[in-house]
């Protein structure tokens, strides 16, 4: 296998349901964030999962400090978008590493902190014009209401890259 765990970090339980259809499909074992990095090694090499906000992959340069990262797969609430998922790449430690997007979900209710009023004006700058689009209709919906994408069927590109290193 590419990967020897499954680390992850998870704001609503979107990604961390992600990490656990995962590591049931793979036999590999998934940690949030915290746990890793006390229960592994700082060399273990790890398919890291984290939630977007603002453009960032949460808890990514943590991961990446702490472990082997091997492969990167970001959790957003849109569906996937060529010119959004090379904007990801950005960071330095994702130059060569392998990425994939995975459309997660959007539950007001579960946000805390400093996401709930972030979130709050994000849904009024969204919702403000009438959509021109089926797609931006169905993101102002997902807004008011939240939404629910998470499906095993997504993990397919992540898990051809985790079987495509028990090969060589």
């Amino acid at each position: 296998m590419n990967a020897q765990a499954i680390v992850y970090t998870s704001a609503t339980g979107f990604t961390g349901r992600y990490a656990g259809l995962l590591a049931e499909a793979s036999g590999l074992p998934a940690h949030p964030l915290e746990q890793a990095v006390k229960a592994l090694d700082s060399n273990t090499r790890v398919l890291f999962l984290g939630w977007l906000c603002a453009g960032n992959i949460q808890g990514l340069a943590r991961a990446a400090r702490r472990f082997d990262v091997r492969a990167v797969c970001a959790v957003g609430m849109s569906p996937p978008d060529p010119a959004y998922i090379a904007k990801l790449r950005r960071p330095e430690t994702l130059r060569e590493t392998p990425l994939f997007y995975l459309r997660g979900g959007y539950a007001p209710e579960r946000l805390r902190g400093i996401y709930k009023p972030m979130m709050a004006f994000m849904t009024k700058a969204v919702t403000r014009a009438p959509a021109k689009s089926p797609q931006e209709k169905s993101m102002q919906e997902a807004f008011l209401s939240g939404g629910d994408w998470v499906s095993p069927e997504a993990l397919a590109p992540v898990m051809n890259w985790l079987e495509a290193g028990s090969l060589s």
